[in-house]
């Protein structure tokens, strides 16, 4: 095993500078990129990759379709390494503060509509507050469920939030905490010819739907869930937002399975029926992820905690 190999090693012969070099590798998966994270040059780098990998006998780092990507045995050695480096940053150096009435910061935020509704909106309130110079620049996910690759989240993205139900089986380089869980409701219009404040499992799958897919999504799971119980529902009406679900519903005889926060901000001024769903949805985790270069950037730290904190108070104001 590869971490009985690091106990057995004779640390005056081991260079601790490889250990820095293989951090910076495992975060960057990429020579050169890794190599000017910590001012070497990229001969140099490729020489400690080359020594990393005679020490533990083990290439670590392997060519893939997305770059370089961590063999089982880096993936396992990673996670002493930095635990020992972030003790030994703790001891050693001194973070600068950051100062949020200063910043003129722009983060870059990878969410949906459903996430700008019921968070970006009123964190907004909170940065002209507390922050009134720091800016948000928010970009649409290519799916619903699928998260960022560990290298979007490393190149161009601060945050990326939203279902990710896979979360905790992402790469070591990404980090993540859940804001919320939140459950499935189906709207129909309060003038709803047949739905009169109830629904059955197969009125609801008779009735014709409204749903949010993306483009690059197949089967939607509420579809996998009524196919196990031998029923099918027509999808009329496909849309790649969120906010747009409740309009269509409040204008139609079409009913919708949407997360519970964006039924509460409609339901009111749209005159819906909120239900809940006849078939057993498990809850969605709203998650937030970044990755492991930003873990210890001052602003980057606040800005989470901010987004957790209004997380809360939404939970708070609005509770399911």
């Amino acid at each position: 095993m590869i971490i009985c190999r690091i106990h057995d090693m004779n640390l005056q012969s081991f260079d601790l500078n490889l250990l820095l070099a293989f951090e910076s590798l495992m975060i960057e998966r990429n020579v050169t990129r890794a190599a000017k994270r910590i001012g070497l040059s990229q001969p140099a780098m490729s020489n400690a990759l080359s020594r990393l990998r005679r020490t533990f006998d083990d290439p670590l780092l392997v060519r893939s379709a997305e770059g370089m990507a961590p063999t089982a045995a880096a993936q396992s050695l990673i996670v002493p390494v930095r635990a020992a480096m972030a003790q030994l940053r703790a001891a050693l150096e001194e973070k600068p503060a950051f100062d949020p009435t200063a910043s003129k910061r722009t983060f870059h935020i990878s969410a949906s509509d459903h996430v700008e509704i019921t968070l970006i909106a009123p964190l907004a309130a909170e940065l002209l507050s507390q922050a009134p110079r720091v800016g948000l620049r928010l970009v649409r996910p290519r799916t619903l469920f699928q998260p960022p690759s560990a290298q979007a989240l490393a190149d161009s993205l601060d945050l990326a939030i939203g279902f990710f139900p896979d979360a905790p089986g992402l790469d070591a380089s990404i980090h993540s905490e859940v804001l919320w869980e939140e459950k499935s409701v189906v709207l129909a219009r309060k003038a709803h010819p047949r739905i009169k404040g109830k629904l059955t499992l197969r009125q609801f799958a008779a009735e014709q739907h409204a749903a949010v897919f993306y483009k690059t999504e197949g089967q939607g799971f509420i579809d996998a869930l009524l196919e196990q119980k031998g029923l099918a529902r027509r999808l009329a009406v496909i849309i790649p937002h969120f906010a747009s679900i409740p309009f269509v519903v409040a204008a139609s005889d079409l009913i919708a399975t949407v997360p519970a926060r964006t039924a509460d901000h409609f339901s009111k001024q749209l005159k819906l029926q909120v239900l809940p769903a006849p078939i057993s949805i498990p809850p969605f985790r709203m998650t937030m992820l970044w990755h492991e270069r930003a873990e210890a950037d001052p602003a980057h730290t606040w800005l989470r905690g901010l987004m957790l904190e209004t997380a809360l108070k939404a939970l708070a104001s609005h509770p399911q």
